[in-house]
Order: C-alpha cells, then sequence, then structure tokens
C-alpha cells in the first residue's frame, strides 16, 4: 500500500437550472405635494370669484350670500333653531313735569294695512316692502294748570258758581301695539326697523287727524263739561255752570301727538314719497 493520502475528486457536475423569474417594477417619480396645492387653490379661486359675482351683481353682502346658498341646498333644515338673548341697560330719568290734566275722552283706534315700500339700486333690484297692523290711542281733555283764582267766581244773585276753563286739547297720542308682516323677498340686505318706524309714523299722525276729524275735542268739552260741575256741586251743594274759553283758533299739540321723522328719512313733497 501507498503511504500517500487519497484525493477525491470534486463533483464537478453543472448546478441543477431553475426556471424562477424575477419581476421588475418601473420606478414611480416623486411628485410632492405641489399639484394637490396648486389644484385646491384653483377650486377656492374658483368658489372666491362665483361669490364676488353675486354679491357685485345682487349688491347684497357675503352673509345673506351664504345664507341664501345655504337655504337652497337645506343646510337650515339642520340647523339648530333661532335663540335670542336680550341685555337691558340701566334706566335713566331725563326729565319729571308736573301734569295738571283733566283727561276727559280717551278713543282706541286701529288701522290695517299699512303699506310701505322702499325702492331701492337700478331698476329697484333691491327693492323691498313690508305691511302692518297698528293700534293706538288719542285723548284729550283741559289743562287744569290754566285755571286760576279769577276763574272761579259766584253769582250771589243766582246762587251758582261759574267756572272758566281752556278750550280742551289734546293731552296724549301714543301707537300701543305695530305688527308687522307680508314682508318681500330681497337678494339685499333690508332695511326692516327704519320700514317699521315709517309706518309708525304715519300710523300716529293718521290716528291724531282722524280724531280731530271725528270730533274728539267736541266730545272732550261735553264731559268735561258733566265731571267738573258733578265735582264742584258735590263739594258746594250748589249749581255750577261751566265756560269754556274761546279757542286760540291754533291747535296745540303735545309732544307726544307730534312724532318724530325716522332718522335719515325726509319727505319729498314733489313726488310724494318719503327718500333716505
Amino acid at each position: 500500500m501507498s503511504d500517500q493520502p487519497e484525493v477525491q475528486a470534486e463533483d464537478l457536475s453543472p448546478l441543477p437550472h431553475t426556471d424562477t423569474v424575477y419581476e421588475t417594477h418601473p420606478r414611480r417619480q416623486k411628485r410632492g405635494c405641489a399639484p394637490y396645492i396648486f389644484g385646491g387653490m384653483g377650486c377656492l379661486l374658483f368658489i372666491v370669484v362665483i361669490l364676488g359675482a353675486l354679491i357685485f351683481f345682487t349688491g347684497s353682502t357675503l352673509t345673506n350670500v351664504i345664507g341664501s346658498i345655504g337655504g337652497l341646498v337645506g343646510v337650515q333644515q339642520f340647523s339648530a333653531p333661532p335663540e335670542a338673548s336680550i341685555v337691558s341697560s340701566q334706566t335713566i330719568v331725563q326729565g319729571i313735569q308736573p301734569l295738571g290734566q283733566l283727561v276727559s275722552v280717551s278713543v282706541q283706534l286701529a288701522k290695517a294695512g299699512v303699506f310701505v315700500g322702499v325702492g331701492q339700486g337700478v331698476l329697484n333690484v333691491c327693492g323691498y316692502s313690508a305691511n302692518h297692523a297698528v293700534q293706538g290711542a288719542v285723548e284729550a281733555g283741559i289743562d287744569l294748570m290754566q285755571i286760576g283764582e279769577d276763574d272761579v267766581r259766584y253769582d250771589a244773585a243766582r246762587d251758582v258758581y261759574i267756572i272758566t276753563i281752556p278750550a280742551p286739547q289734546l293731552t296724549s297720542c301714543r301707537v300701543e301695539m305695530i305688527d308687522q308682516y307680508d314682508e318681500s323677498v330681497s337678494t339685499c340686505n333690508p332695511d326692516w326697523d327704519g320700514v317699521r318706524q315709517l309706518a309708525q309714523y304715519q300710523a300716529l299722525s293718521d290716528f291724531r287727524d282722524d280724531a280731530l276729524e271725528g270730533g274728539i275735542l267736541t266730545r272732550a268739552e261735553t264731559e268735561t263739561r258733566f265731571v267738573l260741575a258733578n265735582f264742584v256741586r258735590s263739594l258746594t251743594g250748589r249749581s255750577v255752570e261751566i265756560v269754556f274759553a274761546p279757542p286760540t283758533g291754533e291747535t296745540v299739540y303735545p309732544p307726544s301727538c307730534l312724532p318724530e321723522i325716522p332718522i335719515g328719512w325726509r319727505f319729498d313733497t314733489q313726488n310724494n314719497h318719503w327718500t333716505k
């Protein structure tokens, strides 16, 4: 036997063949956020242009335009009901005036369908109108502060007190209730409070004039004569004769019967309408 170590032959057979196929994917290009940002800005710019056009052509405000769009799509149906909060301020005394009036007649008056229409904008595109129902009162009597000692005398021959008193006059005019209804639909921003003030001014002026034409001063004279005569007769036990001083010829109105014109409005006598 040989002393040399046995050398083993290496296995040179070919490696087994495999049919595995590796798929390759194309590399995606990184685009970033720029397309999304510019796309969103384009949509926002489109919305701004639409809102601007609505405001320009209708003369409305941004709040009214958004509210109108919300009403068309039914957003208001899902909104919460309206809630009103009232915060009252401190009462301030502006003056104290003693009143020596004898109010003998009070006439309750009412008007329905006091219509106020406001024309606004080119071709009246922003015009609006409303109707009003108004209730009020007009009172009449005499001013007792004008009666002096010389106006009360006693006729001993006839055993009669003769009292001369001033002619009756209006003592107060007031609106007790005003209800606004049948408001028109407007794409602009209507001044409903200004419309109500115009209706109240007109109604109070009509109440005063209608009461005078209806003879409220004549009725006040009759009632005053009856009330004063009975009062003095109950105190003295003698007959009383009431004499009214001749009217001055000019009707005197108390401040409450001279309503102030709403701020910012004036009446155009040539066109017979109110302007602001």
